[in-house]
């Protein structure tokens, strides 16, 4: 219950900011620079309610947004050369990725070496049962 009172109220305040960044004076103009709608863009979706990255997430943001919403995604190339929407590079960050393998790896990230899962050790097939947690950021 608690989930869809705080989807309603999310509905309630997306509607509120469509309305109040109209124009003033009723004439359907955007106060935008150039006076059309704004742009948005959803970085990982409808991340906050769902696991960034998540299909939910980007379900989400694809029916509750504008009709030209922009999708962000962070594209990490698997094994079989696949690319996966998915926050981080380490898996572990993210995702119960540990329930499913046992197995880590070190390479070296911006110079530093960095113990973990990552999605070029898996095909995308092995990463059909990993599932993205909440992030509380």
């Amino acid at each position: 219950m608690p989930i869809l009172r705080s989807l309603f109220v999310l509905f309630l305040l997306h509607q509120a900011a469509v309305v109040t960044s109209r124009g003033s004076k009723g004439s359907g103009s955007w106060q935008t620079l150039s006076g059309n709608a704004p742009l948005v863009v959803a970085r990982g979706g409808f991340s906050g309610i769902f696991p960034d990255s998540s299909y939910e997430a980007y379900n989400m943001a694809l029916m509750t947004s504008l009709a030209d919403v922009i999708l962000w995604c962070d594209v990490q190339l698997t094994k079989d050369e696949a690319g996966i929407c998915f926050p981080t590079l380490n898996l572990e960050n993210s995702s119960d990725i540990s329930r499913v393998f046992k197995n880590t790896n070190v390479y070296l990230v911006n110079g530093v070496p960095v113990r973990g899962s990552f999605s070029v050790d898996y095909t995308v097939n092995q990463l059909s049962n990993v599932f993205c947690k909440l992030r509380f950021c």
